[in-house]
């Protein structure tokens, strides 16, 4: 069995403070995603993270979009304003299918979401900054886990939590789902 820990942040807008009160909140994580908006707010503390560039950033500091291999798990990380996230959700949902992405990471409205859509997981942190349609700052810990059983396939489960910048879980923000073969 091998697991991983990814904490998922987005939105920090030069929030560092929050970003490292997040890190201490959420504990140990073997990889930090950025959705975009101030991705060099973690990228200079934490040179191995994931980020990619929001419709803030500077556009030479990393790529608009990121494919990244969790425990076998294809992540599609995006910003979103490239694909129009805060008029409809279908740019993206077409995009993780192009990809052929188990879970896409987007950032840009400011708003946690989490939904499960096509066998994929389609999740936005929220905001370390400027929460939008929430009342608090969120981030995101994924809890991944790959079981291989000798002769048979293996499973990779998904146990998505979010949470409030004082580490409390927020309700009706948590999924758990198993792909099987990967």
């Amino acid at each position: 069995m091998t697991s991983m820990r990814v904490l998922v942040l987005s939105d920090t807008h030069g929030r560092t403070d929050r970003i490292q009160q997040a890190v201490r909140q959420a504990g140990r994580f073997d990889l930090l995603v950025h959705a975009g908006d101030h991705a060099d707010d973690v990228l200079e503390s934490f040179p191995h993270a994931v980020a990619v560039c929001g419709n803030c950033d500077d556009p030479s500091l990393a790529a608009v979009e990121q494919e990244v291999d969790l425990l076998g798990l294809k992540a599609l990380v995006a910003h979103g304003h490239t694909l129009n996230v805060k008029t409809s959700p279908l740019p993206l949902l077409y995009r993780a299918a192009e990809a052929q992405a188990d879970i896409a990471i987007y950032g840009h409205t400011h708003t946690p979401t989490l939904v499960e859509e096509e066998g994929r997981i389609f999740l936005n942190p929220g905001s370390l900054s400027y929460p939008r349609g929430f009342t608090v700052c969120t981030y995101c810990v994924i809890e991944l886990t790959r079981r291989d059983a000798q002769g048979q396939e293996s499973e990779v489960e998904a146990q998505v939590q979010f949470y409030t910048l004082d580490g409390n879980p927020v309700p009706g923000f948590d999924l758990k789902k198993s792909w099987r073969g990967r």
